[in-house]
């Protein structure tokens, strides 16, 4: 019998790939949207108001794939911590209801302070803002109530999702086709991810027995690099982009680059580097 998956976020960025890979791959996919409906999500969901209790239950959902992003906002923008941050009943809610299901939950490398490099997935988190204390509190209340539950780390999503290019890229090169300098910090590493491969790392994680938390070892580059790269791949010229450094009075983690002690074993594949990644989705890519 084809299994049922809850794929909570499915018009956003990522979750549009991974709702169509899923269903490529014959799942049953059920789709949230909180304020606008997509070709793969017609069910609306509010992480802040709704219990998903009824939605897990009136479509059989065998497994849920959390790819939302309400981890961030509000006073998560801030980087001000809350010790009666609703976020925290809200995510021991989610997961408790998600209990005996398969659950897999895109969690992020902010939940480090940058100050290391290349984090390994036995290296404990260290969360510099509330964004990042949000995604660990999420990942221990999976942890804590669900069995059968893996929390994917990821830094940058790039490339295309459903013809759509991510917002970082798309902002880089509206600056270059109006022949406008932007900067990049030289002193800044990323592992950056291309989202179809991320995407294809889920729907592998939906069907495996693999639990805790695993990383998505993309190569480490700078974010100067990782947009000259991305430009180059293309079809812009780079040159104009300048490069910078973060500023002293800056509070950003410098480093948050992701190394895997599992990840080929468990997928199967190693993510590309940025200008082979993007190559790589001609397909992806509308008509320009």
């Amino acid at each position: 019998m084809t299994e049922t998956v809850l794929v909570v976020g499915a018009s956003g960025y990522l979750g549009r790939s991974v709702a169509e890979r899923l269903h490529e791959d014959g799942y049953r996919v059920v789709g949230t949207y909180c304020s606008s409906p997509a070709p793969m999500a017609s069910v609306q969901f509010d992480f802040w108001t709704d219990d998903v209790s009824p939605i897990l239950e009136a479509h059989d959902v065998d497994a849920v794939v959390y790819a939302a992003a309400n981890e961030y906002g509000g006073d998560a923008d801030t980087g001000e911590a809350d010790v009666d941050d609703p976020f925290d009943e809200r995510a021991e809610r989610f997961a408790a209801d998600c209990a005996g299901r398969r659950v897999v939950y895109v969690s992020s490398a902010a939940v480090f302070d940058g100050t290391d490099r290349r984090y390994a997935e036995s290296d404990p988190r260290s969360p510099r803002d509330q964004y990042g204390r949000r995604l660990a509190t999420f990942e221990d209340a999976f942890d804590e109530h669900c069995d059968d539950v893996v929390a994917l780390r990821s830094s940058y999503l790039f490339g295309f999702s459903r013809g759509r290019l991510d917002h970082r890229l798309a902002r880089t090169r509206e600056h270059l086709e109006r022949g406008e300098p932007i900067a990049y910090f030289t002193d800044m590493y990323k592992s950056p991810v291309l989202v179809t491969e991320l995407a294809e790392t889920i729907r592998t994680l939906v069907g495996e027995e693999a639990t805790g938390v695993l990383h998505a070892p993309a190569p480490r580059v700078s974010v100067y690099e990782f947009h000259c790269e991305a430009m180059r791949a293309l079809g812009h010229d780079p040159a104009p982009i300048e490069r910078d450094e973060i500023p002293p009075e800056m509070d950003v983690a410098p480093d948050t680059s992701l190394s895997s002690e599992r990840f080929e074993s468990l997928v199967g594949f190693e993510p590309s580097a940025v200008a082979p990644a993007l190559r790589s989705q001609r397909d992806e890519r509308p008509d320009e």
